[in-house]
């Protein structure tokens, strides 16, 4: 039984019937600061407590979610409450709770309540999609990070590892992190120009012992192998049906990109045609924080991939992960 299985309802509001606010019920059975309720106007409602007057800065307007802070309801204490406003988003509603509390439960005081207040807002696209679109990069790029993360890494080593060592969603500097390694995926279309494309100090920036840049080649197909951003999505949700703590964390890292995503690009399929592997060391042609001036805060620039044959490498993923 996975940690979230163990310490919280399926349905949290499952016997919350009628209004009770501020009362309601615990959400989480290892941390008390964490409840469910219902208001005045039948919505439901999950809150978090915490002792003590504290101020939450710039509370965002969410699609389907009101954030509020109630300083009056209960003497003492500080109250972010989080207001489900569209009925039908009930099921996701109770997947963000549950992860909030799950993963913010370490924190105390307004460091507290600030997390609670960044993880809810980490979930924006999943519950409200905006598939206002991807730029041409982010499509590519995402769909590369997925098929390395389902159909490379996948075949390798245990799920929840896999998901775990995907960072790329978390603003970290690589995409893909394992014990002493680190991966960094750069996808190129098929027709367009075969250069790699670095966009920032960081990403080839070496803070493992092994780094390593992997560039994938795709192109259109509608062929049976073919897959899309929906395919990868689906096939994990599937697969990650048994695990919730892992399928949770995947939602979640996967939200913001996918839930940015037009149906178009949801739908359109891409063949995988190959890879080249290399490994960045001495003399691996690259800006990094380390070797451009203090000055310089951001860059954009381009590797030649012919240029590149001599840190050409093979990886043995299962060596790699162990």
């Amino acid at each position: 039984m996975s940690e979230i299985e163990k310490f919280f309802n399926d349905d949290p509001w499952q016997h919350i019937t009628s209004p009770v606010y501020p009362n309601g019920q615990r959400l989480y059975q290892k941390d008390e600061r964490f409840w469910v309720s219902m208001d005045t106007s039948d919505k439901l409602i999950f809150f978090i407590r915490e002792s003590g007057k504290y101020s939450i800065k710039k509370l965002p307007k969410l699609n389907g979610l009101e954030l509020s802070i109630d300083h009056d309801s209960i003497d003492g204490e500080t109250m972010l409450v989080c207001t489900l406003t569209e009925p039908s988003l009930r099921d996701k509603f109770a997947i963000v709770a549950k992860d909030v509390a799950y993963n913010s439960s370490k924190f105390e005081g307004d460091v507290f309540l600030d997390e609670c207040k960044t993880r809810i807002i980490s979930w924006a696209d999943f519950l409200k999609p905006s598939r206002k679109g991807l730029t041409k990069a982010e499509h590519y790029g995402f769909w590369g990070e997925l098929y390395m993360l389902t159909q490379i890494l996948k075949p390798s080593m245990d799920l929840a590892n896999a998901v775990n060592c995907w960072i790329g969603p978390e603003g970290k500097k690589q995409d893909f992190t394992f014990n002493k390694s680190a991966i960094e995926v750069k996808t190129t279309l098929s027709g367009d120009p075969n250069t790699i494309k670095i966009s920032s100090l960081d990403q080839l920036h070496k803070i493992t012992e092994r780094l390593f840049l992997i560039h994938l080649h795709i192109n259109f197909s509608n062929d049976a192998m073919a897959l899309s951003l929906q395919d990868m999505y689906t096939r994990m949700e599937v697969s990650l049906k048994d695990d919730i703590d892992t399928k949770t964390k995947f939602l979640n890292k996967v939200s913001s990109l996918y839930g940015k995503a037009s149906e178009d690009q949801l739908e359109e399929k891409f063949n995988f045609l190959g890879m080249e592997t290399y490994e960045i060391k001495d003399g691996f042609p690259s800006l990094t924080g380390g070797n451009t001036a203090s000055a310089i805060t951001a860059v954009k620039y381009s590797l030649n991939p012919s240029s590149l044959k001599s840190y050409l490498t093979q990886i043995d993923f299962e060596e790699l992960l162990s």
